[in-house]
């Protein structure tokens, strides 16, 4: 699987992010998908529904932020053209101008059958660590972040590289 080599502006999405025990999620295969196993019952979905300026593409995202004893939270939200109104709960996610390898998982894998979409979703991250990047001649640009984005049926792993 080849991916498009983009140049990325400044990337901006409003969401939730979430607390998690990151210490069971040291690959990031482990990380993959991880939406599939979060709670979002105290999420609220007409705010969510309501956030402004989206451009229809989910984003979910490994927040680490350094605290003294590091912290790792999970993001996900909506990517927007421009930042309007956050609403209550939520907060807004700044990625910072890449240049990125993206691939996008192969059509026959749907969000209908989860388990299915999961498991495809962690392979296409393994190839990527495992085959993809040793032999492309990139390297992961370790200054920037990996993340998912979302868009109905399409989903694709944006890999930053120099």
């Amino acid at each position: 699987m080849k991916p498009v080599i983009i140049d990325e502006n400044k990337i901006y999405a409003i969401g939730y992010s979430y607390a998690t025990d990151w210490k069971n999620l040291c690959r990031t295969t482990d990380r993959a998908a991880y939406w599939s196993v979060i709670d979002f019952s105290n999420m609220d979905k007409s705010a969510y529904a309501g956030i402004e300026n989206k451009s229809g593409m989910e984003i979910a995202f490994w927040l680490c932020r350094e605290t003294g004893d590091f912290e790792m939270r999970f993001f996900f939200g909506e990517r927007v053209d421009a930042v309007g109104a956050v609403p209550e709960g939520m907060e807004v996610l700044e990625i910072p101008e890449a240049k990125y390898a993206v691939f996008t998982l192969d059509s026959q894998f749907t969000s209908a059958d989860q388990s299915a979409y999961v498991e495809a979703i962690r392979n296409l991250w393994q190839y990527i660590i495992e085959e993809w990047l040793p032999g492309s001649g990139y390297r992961h640009d370790d200054e920037k972040c990996n993340f998912e984005v979302y868009s109905g049926d399409v989903m694709q792993i944006y890999i930053p590289i120099c």
